[in-house]
């Protein structure tokens, strides 16, 4: 019998290789009260004592012996062993391997790297030690192609069996990850400052570690470090475990590894960028930088029938966050996901969560195969990203009726303070427009064309500067807003009263 010819996946990994379980066949005339497996004795099996990497040495595993009642086995028939592994004893998430064939043979067996890509690949990545159960199915084939199972499917199991299992340790993943230089600076504790974010799964399940982090000016270098780099130049000054980049140092994205690997110091080097959004990949040892130059977040999704015609951009608190919020009453039918001012209309960079359609109170962020996340009810909510920390949380009003505008515009000296320049309400008590300042000058916004209820800036005299990323603007009695000479997108958010100019 071929070996690996079929096989079972129970887990939601999306791997290249792929076991198919063969369903749906005959119960054999072979009883299952006629057939016997003992199990093997063994109590571990640790994959670096039957495969030897350097040799391609790849031994066989001994699962058990088979026997058959003496007269019961049919004519022209000979037996077939499919052997089921799982971490768990209700082998909710299995892996199937087709034995050795036992033509000829009673002895059962699977080979050692068989066993090894199947569970890499389908249950985890994980080299940790962990208790493998075992358990048999026995396949007759009659006539060398008719093929039938022994027993009932899904009850008669032979040689069930657990074992301690340790598999090969192909690749090496830490708990964390951290960037060292940009703004922070080459010190071990500037870089614990500066640490990837990750989701609460295994690493080895989710190996995808992503930060956002200051350059601290226009000409940023840095290099990749886990505790055992940053230790290593504390306690010995060895700087030769940070990883640094295979390719040339301004490449963007690559592969990368330790110094101590490359030869060489292989340090990142950006230039032009206030931010740097870094997305590892340790399963890859792979690495992708988005240099960020202009700060602005976007919603997309059910709002606007998952096009990208109308922008809906989210608010900061002050100009230096990297927490981003938006306010509004909710549907069921808003599901979304974020772009940044870099990727807007490119749904391959669309930030999300992990499960599509989760409306969970908080989650985590992630831009490599994001799923739509949704709103937890349709009431109104302040849906709120950290790009550095990359996670979302949602946050329910406790006004669910908060005052209502039938207008909210411009007025200023670019129409004489005597007419209303009309924003569009896009989604409940959030307002836009597109507005071109001919001539640098000041203005306010008001509700219902009325000075009742206005908004201007809470800043002593003096420029606003409106290309600073976002900032929350007071109402009644503050300030005029300073605009120069440009092409803006206005936003307001009438709840918040928070103000957004984003130059054209």
């Amino acid at each position: 019998m071929a070996l690996l010819s079929m096989g079972l996946v129970a887990c939601n990994q999306d791997f290249d290789t792929e076991f198919v379980p063969q369903s749906n066949l005959p119960e054999s005339l072979l009883k299952a009260s006629d057939v016997s497996v003992a199990a093997a004795s063994a109590t571990t099996i640790n994959l670096a004592d039957y495969i030897n990497e350097e040799t391609g040495e790849n031994k066989d595993i001994s699962i058990g012996t088979v026997s058959v009642a003496e007269g019961a086995m049919p004519a022209n028939t000979i037996l077939k062993a499919l052997v089921e592994f799982s971490k768990t004893e209700d082998f909710a998430e299995s892996i199937t391997l087709d034995a050795n064939s036992l033509e000829g043979s009673n002895e059962i067996s699977v080979k050692a790297g068989d066993l090894q890509d199947a569970y890499f690949n389908n249950i985890t990545r994980n080299p940790a030690e962990t208790p493998l159960y075992i358990r048999t199915v026995i396949h007759t084939v009659t006539g060398g192609t008719a093929e039938a199972i022994v027993g009932k499917p899904g009850e008669n199991f032979f040689a069930k069996s657990n074992v301690t299992f340790t598999p090969l340790k192909k690749v090496q993943i830490a708990p964390a990850y951290y960037v060292i230089g940009a703004k922070a600076g080459w010190s071990p504790d500037g870089a614990r400052t500066q640490q990837f974010a990750h989701s609460s799964k295994d690493v080895y399940e989710d190996p995808i570690f992503t930060i956002t982090v200051e350059t601290g000016g226009d000409d940023c270098w840095f290099a990749i470090a886990d505790d055992t780099a940053l230790d290593a130049i504390s306690n010995e000054n060895d700087w030769s475990q940070l990883y640094g980049t295979k390719g040339e140092a301004s490449d963007l994205s690559g592969k990368m590894d330790r110094r101590s690997i490359l030869g060489g110091e292989h340090t990142f080097h950006i230039t032009g960028a206030k931010k740097l959004r870094i997305t590892l990949d340790m399963m890859e040892y792979s690495y992708s930088i988005t240099p960020i130059t202009t700060e602005a977040y976007y919603v997309v999704g059910g709002v606007q029938g998952w096009s990208d015609k109308d922008k809906i951009c989210l608010f900061a608190p002050e100009a230096e966050s990297d927490v981003y919020s938006y306010t509004t009453k909710w549907t069921g039918a808003w599901d979304l996901k974020i772009w940044d001012a870099a990727s807007f209309g490119n749904w391959d960079k669309a930030f999300g969560c992990a499960v599509d359609g989760d409306n969970s109170p908080s989650g985590a962020l992630i831009g490599t195969g994001a799923q739509a996340i949704s709103a937890p009810s349709a009431e109104f909510y302040t849906f709120t990203i950290d790009m550095k920390n990359m996670k979302y949380t949602w946050i329910k009003l406790d006004n669910q009726d908060p005052t209502t505008y039938e207008h909210i515009s411009l007025i200023g000296s670019f129409n004489g303070w005597s007419d209303d320049y009309e924003l569009k309400e896009v989604t409940p008590h959030n307002w836009y427009a597109e507005f071109t300042q001919e001539e640098s000058g000041e203005l306010k916004l008001r509700a219902n064309h009325d000075w009742g209820i206005n908004w201007g800036v809470n800043l002593e005299e003096g420029l606003w500067d409106v290309s600073a990323k976002m900032n929350n603007i007071g109402s009644n009695g503050a300030n005029n807003i300073y605009v120069p000479a440009g092409t803006y997108d206005v936003y307001l958010n009438d709840i918040t009263n928070s103000i957004l100019f984003l130059a054209k």
